[in-house]
């Protein structure tokens, strides 16, 4: 009869336990379609960028001749893992994405987690006073706006706050089903999202964008600039600074 010490079957079950978390979090511990957080596999800085791409080098204009929005490209970048909702507004030849964030999806905001620094929501649930702090005597809401600051889905003030793999994935998305796009920007911005849903509401009724061309265009270099990026960490370590 063979006799296995108390040492070599502790041995044993260390051994085991390692395999058995290391199976475990292998599973999670790489970038997939639902985690843009993972440091394991994480973009190299020199990783090409299919977002803002043309800002990266030289001044950019967002002085758009024509506005229209592409229901197509804004359903498929709502069904990504992390997006809640999404509208794409064509300028020319650009799409410009607002989008609101949900829970599905794990490194969206570069470091901060869903809920972290930077957030434009809060979710305090439906209590009276509590749904919207900030008139606690009314918790009605305005039906032209998408995203209020007690309510809704979860917003980013800032662009560059976005996980640089969320927007890559994002503009990748953009660019597979419509090559003719020739750049692509991503806000979450919770004031570009309610100006966005305007223009949707206004597209959806059949309506041209036209009217609101210079209104779009105040927002849009409100909103990410016109001049040269600068390079910076985004790439590698998932959070523009």
């Amino acid at each position: 009869m063979v006799r296995i010490s108390r040492f070599t079957m502790t041995a044993v079950s260390i051994s085991m336990a390692t395999v058995l978390l290391t199976g475990c979090f292998s599973k999670y511990d790489y970038n997939s379609a639902s985690n843009y957080g993972s440091k394991r596999d994480a973009p190299r800085q020199d990783t090409s960028r299919a977002y803002q791409t043309q800002q990266q080098y030289a001044p950019v204009s967002h002085k758009v001749t024509k506005l229209e929005m592409n229901q197509f490209l804004s359903d498929q970048v709502a069904a990504m893992d992390g997006v809640s909702s999404a509208i794409i507004i064509m300028g020319d030849n650009v799409a410009y994405t607002a989008i609101t964030i949900d829970a599905s999806a794990t490194g969206t905001k570069g470091g901060s987690g869903i809920y972290g620094a930077g957030s434009e929501t809060n979710h305090y649930g439906i209590v009276k006073g509590l749904y919207n702090p900030y008139t606690p005597q009314d918790d009605s809401q305005h039906p032209s706006v998408l995203i209020s600051p007690g309510n809704g889905a979860e917003t980013e003030m800032h662009h560059e706050h976005l996980s640089h793999l969320f927007k890559q994935k994002i503009a990748e998305k953009i660019r597979s089903l419509d090559p003719s796009v020739q750049d692509v920007y991503i806000s979450a911005n919770r004031t570009v999202v309610n100006e966005f849903n305007q223009l949707a509401k206004e597209s959806w009724n059949g309506r041209s964008l036209e009217p609101y061309r210079e209104q779009f265009i105040s927002l849009v270099e409100g909103t990410f600039g016109t001049s040269p990026t600068i390079p910076n960490q985004a790439e590698a370590n998932g959070r523009e600074q």
